[in-house]
């Protein structure tokens, strides 16, 4: 089973690799963070109108109601913040695949690169369809 972080679930989205994305689990804060890039690409990138972006959230959020939600250890989540200097979101995604064994699937340079000493940890582009 693959854990899917923001990153991950935003650029498969993009490429219209929703099997991937039904296949996986992520946890609660994905769907603030989806919120964020949505936000982000309208309001200061200008990359999407507000239509793309309200079109996308329904989509997005609804997908993420229906794939499995993993809720990290808190403590575990602020040690390992704290420890390896990633931010408490990004480690909460690295908690949660330590704690459920799943692997890791990021976008993100920094978080693959410390996770990958922890778990296995692959990229969005590396993943093949169920």
């Amino acid at each position: 089973m693959n854990l899917l972080d923001t990153s991950a679930i935003f650029n498969l989205f993009q490429n219209g690799k929703y099997e991937l994305l039904f296949a996986g689990a992520t946890i609660p804060l994905a769907g603030y963070e989806i919120g964020n890039i949505l936000w982000k690409n309208y309001k200061i990138r200008n990359k999407i109108s507000k239509e793309e972006a309200k079109m996308s959230g329904t989509v997005l959020f609804e997908l993420l109601d229906s794939i499995e939600m993993i809720v990290p250890s808190s403590d575990s989540t602020l040690s390992l913040s704290l420890d390896e200097g990633l931010t408490f979101y990004d480690s909460s995604y690295l908690v949660s695949a330590m704690e459920t064994g799943y692997d890791l699937v990021t976008d993100d340079t920094k978080l693959y690169e410390i996770a990958s000493t922890k778990v296995r940890v692959r990229k969005s582009s590396d993943l093949d369809p169920p």
